[in-house]
Order: structure tokens, then C-alpha cells, then sequence
């Protein structure tokens, strides 16, 4: 039997919950998804290179995360041409200074 793949829309949702914190990716635009989140947790040095992979992705470039340790602040940032499938039940991988500090469980859709 085959799974039925729904079309992708605007306003589709997923997420995981990491470091204390959530990241959720949201389908803005036909070919855009926007990740917003923020980390609680997990976080020693402020002055830390941090890397966010997602899946196979590379990671964003100019993400606007600060470090506050013992987290972060708010941070969001708009993949191009993707969709939402390419962010659903993918794992999240964190990475400070080189160190994986968290991979996060597979993101969920939203219901």
C-alpha cells in the first residue's frame, strides 16, 4: 500500500524540541520555509562558531543566533527553494565550535 502524499501549502508546519527549546519550520511561499527557534539550554561560551544542520541541508548561512549561555536567542531564517517535506521528519544537528552538542529527534508536523 502506498502513503498518500498530501499537496504542500502555505501555513504547513513541523518542529522538534532540542536544547530546552523548539525550532519549527513553517511553508511561507511556494518554494520558501521559514525556521524560527530558540535553544535554552546547552550553551557554555558565547563566543561559540554554531552550525544548525537539518536533514541533508547545509547549514544557513548569516543565521542571527546569539549566544547567551546558557542558550540562545530568538533566531529565524528563510531556506530558498525547499518545501516543508524537505524539513519533516528530518533530524536537527547542533554544532558549537566544531562539537555536536545535540541532534535532535526527527521533526514532527504540526497538527
Amino acid at each position: 500500500m502506498t502513503k498518500e502524499v498530501r499537496p504542500v501549502a502555505v501555513g504547513d508546519v513541523t518542529y522538534t524540541d532540542v536544547l530546552g527549546g523548539r525550532v519549527t519550520f513553517t511553508q511561507t511561499e511556494d518554494s520558501t520555509v521559514r525556521m524560527v527557534g530558540q535553544f535554552n539550554e546547552g550553551f557554555d561560551d558565547p563566543d561559540a562558531r554554531t552550525l544548525l544542520y537539518v536533514g541533508e541541508l547545509p547549514p544557513p548561512d548569516q543565521l542571527d543566533m546569539t549566544i547567551n549561555p546558557p542558550g540562545t536567542s530568538a533566531f529565524e531564517y528563510d531556506y530558498e527553494d525547499v518545501t516543508i517535506t524537505n524539513f519533516t521528519d528530518v533530524p536537527i544537528r547542533i554544532i558549537a565550535d566544531n562539537e555536536i552538542i545535540a541532534v535532535a529527534d526527527p521533526t514532527v508536523p504540526a497538527e
